[in-house]
Order: C-alpha cells, then structure tokens, then sequence
C-alpha cells in the first residue's frame, strides 16, 4: 500500500494532522493580527514590533532545555501540556480584548510564552511522529506536515485579516479555541508515547544532557553539515526576503503587490510538499538536499537582476519548491537515526543552531541595501546559500545519504 493510503489509515496520525492543521491557521492568523493589536494599543510601531521580538526570544531561550526535558518525559504529556498552554494564553488575550483591558504588556508575554511553548512542542512532536507512523511514510508525514504550513501561511493572513475588520479580538480567540480542539485530538491519540529510558540508572542533570545533546549533533557528520546549512539558509531567506520588499517599496510598488511575494512562497511550498512524496521515493535524499540548496540559491540570485513583481513571485516559488522535499528528507533522515532518548535534545540543538543567526539577517540586509544597493544585498545573502549548497554538495556523508525507506532498513527500524 503506498504511504499516503497507509497515513489515511493511520488513526493516530490522522488525529495528530488534524489537531495540528486547525492550530497551524489559528496560529498564522495570530501571528499577523498580534502586532496590528500592538499598533492599535500604543500607536508606536517600535511598542509593537517587541511582541514578535518577544516570541522569538521566548523560542529561543527556551530551546535547548526544552530538547533536554523532552527526553525525559512522556511526549503525550508534553504535547497536551503545550496546546493547553496555548488554548489559555491566546485565550486570555481574547477576553482581555473583549473587556477592553487589552495592554501591549499583556501582548509581549502571551508572545513570549507561546514561543517558549512552541520550542516544547516541536521536539516532542517529531518524535511522537517517530512512534506514530512507520518509517517508510515518515518523508511523507514530514511533507504533509510541510504542506499544512505553507496553506496556513497562505490562508492565515487574509482569513486574520477579515476578522480582525468584523472584531480585533476575533482572530485570537479562534487561535485560542484551534488549540483547543488539538488538545482533544492529541489526548485521543491510542498509541503510547512514554518517556525515554535514560542511558543510565538515572537522567543526566539538565546542563549536562544539553551539552551531551550539542556533541551528538556535532559528532554525526552528516547532522553537522545539516545543521550548519540550515543555519547559513534561513539567515540569507530572510535577509532577502526583507531586502526585496523594501526595494519595491522604494520603487513605488503598490503594498498589495508586494505581498504578492509571500503568496508565491505559499504557492511554491504547498506545490512542493504535494510533489515531496514522489521525489523522495524516487531520487536519493543526500541528492535532494543538494540540488535543492542549489535551486535556491540560484533562483535567489537572479532576484537581484529584475523588479518585476510577477518575476519575482516566480522565482521565490521556484525556490520554495523544493525545499518540503529537503526538509522531510534530511530531517526525516536525522529522526531516523536519531536514538529515541535524544529526540529531543537533537531537534533542540539543530533548530537552536538554525535560527540563532535569523534575527540578525533584517539588520545586515538593510545596511547593505542601505550602502550597497539592492543588487549587492541580494548577491551577498544568494551567496551565503551558494556557500551553504557547496558545503552540502562537498559532504561525503551528506552525497552517501540514500532513500529514506534504505535508511529505515539499514537502521533495522520497523
């Protein structure tokens, strides 16, 4: 039977995308409402700008001992214990707002515990997937799981936006009751999902197993290579996606066509997790990883030779396209050899690492726009990419990586 079929005959993974695709709309459309709250609130674009700094900061802080927690404790309960968190935070900002008491305060740590919560979940996600679904679909649960999150991305600011003109607060509170409803579905998951065993008699103190979590990643040559690509990646797409939209909006291009260049993200990565499943039976996962770091930077870099807004929508879903196959291949693979007991503190480590340097990309991209001129700003960040899909294209253990269903044999995985 092949892995879609298998995954809509899977109860507990349908239970888990279900909860999951619900919470991921609420959350896109929190996302864009929650800094419109904070300028309607203090009328300062700076006020407003610190509740995405804070859920940043939340999920960075929060990151590396979230890993290490998780793989000492029941996922289920962790998993629960997080979209609960998030049903009464996203809760308490719809009430507040419907009482009138809504403050930028009340904003910043809402944002800044949910980021916190989020770093919880994803690990203790990924490695409940591990258990719920057989490792032959496990780069197909990683696509859809790739797709839902573009659709969010693409539905989640209009649908946010619509509601926000019938009531501020309307957004929040279907984020609040999303997380709701993946709480029901996530406590009527069948299959157990208990605690890793500790390699000795006892846990490692916190400090320590982070720090044994951070040499694990460092040790596997491939994971390494991984990590560090990710990082150079994510750093240099967003400091030129920042780098292109104020560029046409110093041209004078309407706001409603610069935004167009996020629907062509959306659009290139839902094509892509569709298309995720068939490439990643059909080609090696170490050769997608490769031809794709290269398709983006490419595709990046002939951004900085046109300001047609059609053009540019095209080349960023040219870019988008392959990367639900990149991320549900290699990562699929790093969970698939990755012991259970350091799930957790493996996709700390690696999404800690990932976005570490994000933060700083919209800084280096305005300075270079600023001094340098567009042209230049976008060569240097398609540049980073270039380095990251030369440092991948000169792995041996990156080019040896095979099929993810070789990879479930060769790991003697169920």
């Amino acid at each position: 039977m092949p892995a879609p079929r298998r995954l809509l005959h899977n109860g507990d993974y349908l239970r888990l995308m279900s909860g999951q695709s619900i919470s991921s709309l609420g959350t896109a459309m929190s996302a864009f409402v929650f800094t419109l709250l904070g300028l309607a609130i203090t009328g300062s674009p700076v006020q407003a700008g610190l509740v995405g700094t804070a859920g940043a900061l939340g999920g960075t802080v929060f990151s590396l001992p979230a890993g290490a927690l998780v793989d000492r404790v029941n996922r289920r309960n962790v998993l629960v214990a997080c979209s609960l968190a998030g049903t009464v935070l996203f809760g308490s900002v719809a009430v507040a707002g419907w009482l009138d008491r809504l403050t930028i305060v009340h904003l910043i740590v809402v944002a800044f515990c949910s980021g916190a919560a989020n770093s919880f979940f994803m690990p203790a996600q990924n490695a409940a997937l591990r258990k719920i679904v057989q490792p032959a679909d496990l780069g197909t649960a990683m696509a859809a799981n790739e797709g839902r999150q573009h659709v969010a991305g693409l539905l989640g600011a209009p649908l946010g936006g619509a509601l926000y003109a019938v009531g501020r607060v309307l957004p929040i509170a279907f984020d609040a009751v999303s997380y709701l409803f993946m709480t029901v579905m996530l406590m009527t998951i069948r299959r157990p999902l208990p605690a890793p065993e500790p390699d000795g008699e006892q846990h490692e103190p916190i400090l320590r197993a982070i720090g044994t979590g951070l040499k694990w990643v460092v040790r596997q040559p491939a994971i390494r290579v991984m990590a560090l690509s990710a990082t150079l990646v994510n750093f240099a797409a967003q400091g030129t996606l920042l780098v292109l939209i104020l560029n046409l909006q110093r041209h004078g291009v309407r706001p409603s066509t610069i935004g167009l260049l996020e629907t062509g993200i959306g659009i290139g990565g839902v094509l892509g997790a569709i298309a995720a499943p068939r490439i990643l039976r059909r080609f090696r996962t170490g050769m997608i990883g490769i031809v794709a770091a290269w398709a983006i930077a490419i595709a990046f870099a002939a951004t900085a030779f046109t300001l047609q807004p059609l053009v540019l929508v095209a080349l960023l879903a040219a870019a988008i396209f392959l990367v639900p196959s990149f991320n549900s291949g290699l990562f699929g693979y790093q969970v698939m050899i990755t012991p259970d007991g350091m799930q957790g503190r493996a996709q700390s480590a690696i999404g800690f690492l990932a976005n570490s340097t994000v933060p700083v990309a919209p800084a280096l991209g305005g300075i270079l726009l600023a001094h340098a001129g567009a042209r230049t700003a976008l060569l240097v960040f398609s540049s980073i990419i270039a380095l990251s899909a030369l440092m991948l294209t000169l792995s041996g253990a990156i080019r040896a990586i095979p099929l993810l269903a070789d990879v479930a044999a060769e790991q003697g995985l169920p």
